[in-house]
């Protein structure tokens, strides 16, 4: 079986190589002789060097810059695979650079193409179009497509919604990760309900963490704490707050309060408050917090692998965090969590947790109820550990995992 996956990010975004290393460890658990083949937005040599025994290629549409004319060169080269794959004798897909010939010929190769698992099917931009093509290529050339577990919209323009509709109405698999994507896949998009499926978000089957004590401890004193001080874990997000009339009120709103949380928990409990690095775009917003807040605040500014990024959030006592899948982290490892909702997965997937009580909208951060809950978690460590280890158990008994929906495929193959 040949697999081709498509509209990955990269490494750059930890949540995102996460979803990507799950996708790839359960295309291998299903299929271990399969041959594998993707295509990420950005990093070939860093997805290469993790996955060596996969074809990296580049995302069609990619020009490596901004403006007009980069953006004209962008539609001739979608365009350009997409007439394609209609009418390959014209020879237009040698418009496109080499890269993305390579990822125009690995879709038209392969037996399954895989919408990477994630979180881009509504329309904030331009990539969400990209996004689609390279999925309707897939079923354009007669390939089985799945578009892994992934949060579908809000999609608010007609237009954005028209597209959606015929180009994920012939995908057989769509995997949904939280209840309303499941909604408003069938409901709002009125897809067939039975090629919508129900399952949770991939990171939740995803444990591996570095367990190299020793090498946690050096990275800890490296930046500044000893192994034994109490973490305050945190992840911001430098989000621009799209809806708000004010953003940059909005912003100062958000970087006041998390600031004042830091403060809190360690001028109250004598916790070190670091901010790890899940996306380096996110750093001037942490020098930011770093720069209000009263106590001192630690930013670990280093990119780190998965692995060792989930080992360093593992040392929290208490967790705060933006970045969603830095949440998933925490909770993976049974630390008590509170999330800051900057997109509507958040909020979905924590009430799918039944974890209702532990997130807030970065719009409107109810700082008080944050602080309750942060201060209720550390005074009770044991209940509230014992609440997100349940929590996550019944979450992974409940959900479909994308291992399952391969296996339909594997049924047929």
């Amino acid at each position: 079986m040949k697999f081709m996956i498509v509209n990955a990010f990269g490494r750059s975004n930890r949540g995102d190589s996460v979803l990507l290393d799950e996708c790839i460890h359960e295309i291998r658990a299903r299929f271990p002789d399969a041959q594998i083949a993707g295509a990420v937005f950005e990093g070939i040599g860093d997805a290469l060097a993790v996955h060596p025994n996969v074809a990296w290629s580049e995302r069609i549409g990619n020009t490596g810059g901004g403006g007009a004319v980069n953006r004209l060169k962008s539609l001739v080269y979608l365009i350009a695979a997409w007439i394609s794959a209609y009418v390959p004798w014209l020879g237009l897909a040698n418009l496109m650079p080499a890269r993305q010939r390579e990822t125009f010929k690995a879709i038209r190769d392969s037996d399954v193409v895989i919408s990477a698992p994630g979180g881009y099917i509504h329309d904030t931009n331009f990539a969400y179009f990209i996004a689609l093509l390279h999925i309707h290529l897939g079923t354009i050339l007669g390939k089985t497509v799945i578009l892994a577990p992934q949060s579908v919209g809000p999609i608010e323009r007609p237009i954005s919604r028209a597209v959606a509709r015929y180009v994920l109405g012939k995908v057989p698999f769509l995997c949904a990760r939280e209840s309303y994507s499941w909604d408003f896949l069938a409901h709002e998009l009125k897809l067939p309900e039975k090629n919508v499926y129900r399952t949770g978000d991939s990171a939740f089957w995803n444990d591996r963490v570095e367990d190299n004590r020793e090498l946690v401890d050096r990275l800890y004193s490296e930046i500044g704490v000893a192994p034994e001080k109490p973490i305050f874990g945190m992840t911001v997000v430098g989000w621009s707050f799209p809806k708000s009339r004010e953003p940059r009120a909005a912003y100062d709103r958000y970087t006041t309060a998390v600031a004042r949380a830091a403060d809190h928990m360690s001028a109250t409990y004598g916790l070190t408050p670091v901010i790890f690095n899940q996306v380096s775009e996110d750093l001037p917003t942490a020098y930011e917090i770093q720069k209000k807040a009263k106590q001192p605040v630690i930013i670990d500014a280093t990119s780190r692998e998965p692995d060792i990024l989930r080992a360093l959030i593992a040392r929290s006592k208490v967790f705060l965090g933006t970045r969603f899948h830095s949440c998933i982290f925490a909770m993976m490892a049974g630390r008590p969590t509170f999330a800051i909702a900057y997109l509507p997965k958040t909020e979905y997937i924590m009430n799918d947790l039944k974890l209702t009580h532990r997130h807030t909208p970065i719009d409107a951060i109810d700082y008080d109820y944050m602080i309750k809950q942060l201060s209720a978690d550390y005074d009770d460590l044991p209940r509230a550990e014992a609440e997100i280890q349940n929590a996550v158990k019944v979450y992974q008994q409940n959900f479909t995992r994308l291992q399952d929906i391969l296996g339909l495929i594997e049924n047929k193959a």
